[in-house]
């Protein structure tokens, strides 16, 4: 899945930042610039993805043994 940064501003001048194909707090750090530039978001969704952990997390468990 590809990556991408959506800025839309509307007619009024109301500013919305999406992340897309981002992962757990990545989509946070890819928008962190974009965000300080523009001011404090009033508001934050988080999407799905958000909370999807990341495939290359590796979970290991050992039984037994030395």
């Amino acid at each position: 899945m590809s990556r991408r940064i959506q800025v839309r501003v509307s007619p009024f001048g109301e500013i919305t930042v999406e992340a897309e194909g981002f992962q757990g707090k990545g989509c946070e750090a890819a928008t962190k610039a974009i965000e300080d530039a523009l001011g404090k978001p009033r508001a934050r969704t988080r999407k799905p993805d958000f909370w999807r952990q990341n495939n290359q997390q590796n979970n290991r468990q050992q039984l037994g043994g030395e």
